[in-house]
C-alpha cells in the first residue's frame, strides 16, 4: 500500500513561503524554522500552517493558519481521538519579546484579546530547533501545552495517536507514539520542550527514503516494521504512519496534521 502524498488542490504563493520560513509577517518571525513544514487537512485538501500544536495536557490539536497580510488566520481545533475539527478566525497580534521568549497575542474576529501564543527563541535550542518553536497556547483561562522537542524530524497526529520522530547524534532515529486513548502523564524535555511520556519508544531509526519532497523513517522491533512518512514539500502535503509484519501491513493511519523538518 502506497501513501498518496499529492495535494488535491494546490497550494498559494503565500503557502508556499510560509513553508520556507519566509512570509513577511513581524508576528510570526520568531517561531517559523526556515526549512520546517506545517501542514493540517481540511477533507481532502492539505493546507498549511504556522504551525501544530499536540496538546499535551489537553485532548485536542491546534493549527495556525497562515495569515492574511492583515493578520487575519484560523485557529484549527482537532479533537483526540478522531480528530474532528473546530475552527475560529483569530487574528494574530505583534511578539511581545522577553527573556528568550516571546508571546503573541490573540485576539478575535472584533478584535478583543482571547489568549496568546507562547514561544522560545531557536537560539535557546542548544541541539538546534527543526520545528516551530510553539511551547504552548492560552485561549482564555486554559493554557495548552505544545509537544516539542529539539532535532524533530517529524510531529504528527492520526485520529488514533500522535508521533514523533526525533534525530539522536551518532544512533539515527528515535521513534515516540503516543495513544489519544490513555492518560499519559506530562515530563519536562530539555530546552523548554514539552512532552507526555510515550506510550511506545524504539530507537535505531533509519531514513530510507528521501525522493521527491518525501521522506520515510523506518523502526525495527520484535518482528514488526514501523514507517513513518512525512512529505516536505510545501506543494503536496501528506503523511502517516504504517506497521507490518512479516511483509503484511497490519496497520496505516495518515495524519490529520503534522510538522516536518527539511534536512534529514
Amino acid at each position: 500500500m502506497r501513501w498518496a502524498l499529492t495535494a488535491r488542490r494546490a497550494l498559494t504563493g503565500v503557502a508556499t513561503m510560509v513553508a520556507a520560513g519566509t512570509l513577511a509577517i513581524p508576528a510570526t518571525a520568531q517561531w517559523q524554522q526556515a526549512g520546517s513544514i506545517s501542514m493540517a487537512r481540511s477533507g481532502e485538501t492539505w493546507r498549511p500552517a504556522l504551525f501544530v500544536c499536540d496538546g499535551t495536557n489537553r485532548d485536542r490539536v491546534l493549527a495556525l493558519s497562515a495569515p492574511t497580510r492583515d493578520r487575519r488566520a484560523t485557529l484549527v481545533s482537532y479533537a483526540k481521538p478522531g480528530l474532528a475539527a473546530t475552527t475560529r478566525p483569530v487574528r494574530i497580534g505583534a511578539g511581545d519579546a522577553g527573556m528568550g521568549q516571546v508571546h503573541y497575542p490573540l485576539a478575535d474576529a472584533t478584535g478583543t484579546p482571547i489568549g496568546a501564543v507562547h514561544t522560545v527563541s531557536p537560539a535557546m535550542v542548544e541541539p538546534g530547533a527543526t520545528t516551530p518553536t510553539v511551547t504552548s497556547i492560552t485561549l482564555g483561562r486554559e493554557t495548552i501545552g505544545c509537544r516539542f522537542a529539539s532535532q524533530t524530524r517529524v510531529l504528527g497526529t492520526t485520529a488514533r495517536r500522535s508521533v514523533q520522530v526525533t534525530a539522536v547524534p551518532g544512533a539515527g532515529y528515535r521513534y515516540r507514539s503516543y495513544d489519544h486513548d490513555t492518560n499519559l502523564p506530562e515530563v519536562d524535555r530539555p530546552w523548554g520542550g514539552r512532552d507526555t511520556r510515550a506510550s511506545l519508544s524504539l530507537d535505531g531509526g533509519r531514513l530510507v527514503d528521501q525522493r521527491g519532497g518525501r521522506r520515510v523513517y523506518e523502526f525495527r522491533a520484535r518482528g514488526f516494521v514501523y514507517r513513518v512518512m512525512a512529505s516536505v514539500d510545501p506543494t503536496a502535503g501528506g503523511g502517516g504512519v504504517q506497521v507490518w509484519q512479516a511483509g503484511r501491513l497490519v496497520l496505516a493511519e495518515p495524519f490529520g496534521a503534522y510538522t516536518a523538518a527539511s534536512p534529514p
